[in-house]
């Protein structure tokens, strides 16, 4: 099937059945640009579109300049590399001895998947594309085979077509994804070639010696499949528009540098102020405390002479607490009796005797009742007397 149908594409064989030279650009119209070189069929029966940019939707259509069939041609290929730019790098190679011209003349485009992990491709005379740049610049150029949808193969995988007629002219679509245009008169040999398959009709009746089906209502092509087919690749990729916001970007990042730097500054001035305040409170509090005394002394020095100077006299508490404990046992009436008495720790313990257990009860709480803290001791009790040990504190 490939095999014939490279024999109408122009970038396999100079001399086709379209008549077409590329190594001159065309001239290009606006009925090229709309996808036909034909004037409009005016409604003529059997007719479902007037042209086959009516195929697009509206809003694909503005920005879409569709690029004839004659001119470009289509091939599904094997490529073992992954990324996109690999593949558009093997794509000269792998195609070589399929276009059938200088490569350095001709152009190379990746066009979205094919039929079993394939790529589906474009190649095109790099002067005929220059033209179409240069007269509809801002727009997509797509392969106008690209409008038509891919047709499924039939049930048992054999190639389907589907095809679009006006007036003479038709282009066809095949199932893997490649297509044609040819003359209708034409059209019969080349089906039959392909082993007859089965055709979709999107436009004018075809020639009853063909087998066809007509699916004028068939839905339109998605607008991702016209995108993954845009020609403009490589070195015609277009500018992506980033070079002014960009500097945008880079404008509003200097000024916000530059404002974060004015408030660092601002603060650092505010911060130095607050230290020079701290550093005048600190001199007037030492000339207070420590004249002779400077705020650049070692800190630990300044804490020590600050904490022997409020370090308060402590006198020694025995003699008070001697009284008070003489005055509350003298109060009892009770004949009390010294028998032992010590001081530490700002306690005094002593063991006092009394006639019985009695006496030293009232001994014990006429203490208490003088404000003194008293803790009981050990107590003994023998013929006559009575002890008890106790520690005191104020």
């Amino acid at each position: 099937m490939r095999k014939h149908i490279a024999q109408i594409h122009p970038l396999e064989n100079k001399k086709t059945v379209i008549s077409q030279n590329l190594d001159v650009p065309p001239p290009v119209s606006d009925a090229a640009r709309s996808g036909t070189s034909d004037p409009p069929l005016n409604g003529s029966p059997g007719t479902p579109l007037e042209t086959l940019a009516d195929l697009l939707p509206d809003d694909v259509k503005t920005g879409t300049t569709l690029i004839p069939a004659e001119l470009v041609a289509l091939h599904v290929v094997d490529l073992p590399v992954r990324t996109t730019r690999q593949r558009r790098e093997a794509l000269p190679y792998a195609l070589e001895e399929a276009v059938g011209r200088p490569l350095e003349h001709t152009h190379f485009a990746l066009c979205g998947p094919g039929e079993d992990g394939r790529v589906l491709a474009a190649a095109m005379d790099e002067d005929t594309l220059a033209a179409y740049l240069a007269s509809a610049p801002g727009t997509a150029l797509v392969p106008e085979q690209m409008v038509l949808r891919r047709p499924d193969r039939t049930i048992d995988g054999k190639e389907t077509w589907r095809a679009y007629r006006r007036d003479d002219r038709v282009l066809v679509r095949v199932s893997d994804g490649t297509g044609f245009a040819v003359r209708n008169d034409m059209l019969h040999a080349l089906w039959l070639s392909a082993e007859r398959p089965a055709i979709e009709s999107v436009g004018a009746p075809l020639g009853t010696d063909l087998v066809w089906s007509d699916h004028a209502d068939t839905d339109l092509p998605h607008p991702g499949d016209l995108a993954d087919a845009d020609l403009r690749q490589g070195a015609y990729l277009p500018a992506r528009g980033l070079k002014r916001p960009l500097k945008w970007l880079a404008a509003a990042v200097a000024v916000a540098a530059l404002g974060h730097l004015a408030i660092a500054a601002f603060d650092l001035r505010a911060q130095r102020a607050i230290a020079e305040d701290l550093r005048a409170d600190a001199r007037a509090a030492l000339a207070t405390h420590l004249p002779d005394a400077s705020i650049d002394d070692a800190p630990e020095l300044i804490l020590r002479r600050l904490a022997a100077r409020n370090q308060p006299q402590v006198g020694s508490t025995f003699l008070p607490i001697l009284e008070r404990v003489a005055q509350a046992l003298s109060r009892t009436g009770v004949a009390v009796q010294f028998r032992q008495l010590t001081w530490s720790d700002n306690a005094m313990r002593l063991t006092i005797e009394a006639p019985d257990l009695d006496m030293l009860q009232r001994a014990e709480a006429s203490l208490r009742a003088a404000n003194l803290q008293v803790s009981s001791g050990t107590t003994t009790a023998d013929s006559g007397a009575a002890r008890a040990e106790l520690t005191v504190r104020p």
